[in-house]
């Protein structure tokens, strides 16, 4: 099965929390006769204020998950697809042929962490609906992954994320139309045409390419790139990408 990890931040009632989640497995997804899911939740004995995991906390928590990974290894009639942390509990969820086997199991794999009270609960998922549904992240998410990308690959050339520099942006439209709609607003905003086409293949054949010279550190890339993706969707188009230079000033 693909294996393709990789964690986001977002808002579950209101309350912040933490995804980890097997995008590789989406593909498969719904596994046939893996129609039920387990959910494992620990609660943890000293999450932040926010309810979500501590320093403190961290290397006892990555036991734990080693722990009930290697039992899960072991197990071909369950699959671990991912977890949330919030409101101070750490919530692990399996897809199984076999809940009973699969409860027996993660039970045994919590005894060495006797300091922790845990929970398990299952559920009929025949559709993988919380995979789907709760888990795996919606096309903002994913930019805001991508972004994340993108900023650890710099941060390990040495980039300066405080640095102004110039960000290229590119964007798809259905219509000509529609692509000026978005222009007429991003130029308002700062933003430069860099280059336009008419040609792209596929069903958004109008292109844009923009810039802008900004910082990139965490907050101010990110809060303009989700206006650039929200404008885009909004003129029917699709926000494809940025990139910009390692500046180590």
């Amino acid at each position: 099965m693909s294996n393709n990890w990789d964690f986001y931040p977002l808002l579950v009632e209101d309350e912040p929390a933490s995804i980890f989640v097997n995008l590789g497995i989406a593909a498969e997804a719904p596994i046939d006769g893996f129609a039920q899911l387990v959910c494992l939740r620990l609660f943890m004995l000293s999450p932040r204020d926010d309810g979500l995991s501590s320093r403190e906390e961290f290397d006892r928590l990555c036991e734990v998950e080693d722990g009930l990974s290697v039992v899960i290894e072991e197990m071909e009639e369950v699959v671990f697809v991912g977890r949330i942390t919030a409101d101070g509990c750490r919530d692990f969820f399996f897809y199984t042929t076999n809940a009973t086997a699969a409860e027996s199991r993660l039970s045994q794999a919590m005894v060495p962490f006797g300091e922790y009270e845990f929970e398990l609960v299952v559920h009929d998922d025949e559709a993988w609906a919380v995979y789907f549904e709760l888990l795996y992240p919606n096309p903002r998410q994913k930019q805001l992954m991508q972004n994340n990308r993108v900023l650890a690959c710099l941060a390990e050339e040495g980039d300066n994320c405080e640095v102004v520099r110039e960000v290229s942006h590119w964007i798809y439209f259905p219509t000509a139309e529609s692509r000026a709609d978005f222009l007429a607003s991003t130029t308002s905003e700062g933003y430069e045409l860099v280059d336009q086409r008419d040609d792209v293949e596929g069903e958004r054949p109008y292109s844009l390419i923009l810039r802008h010279f900004t910082a990139i550190d965490y907050s101010t890339i990110n809060n303009a790139i989700l206006w650039l993706f929200d404008l885009a969707q909004m003129c029917q188009g699709n926000y494809d990408g940025w990139e910009t230079s390692v500046e180590r000033g």
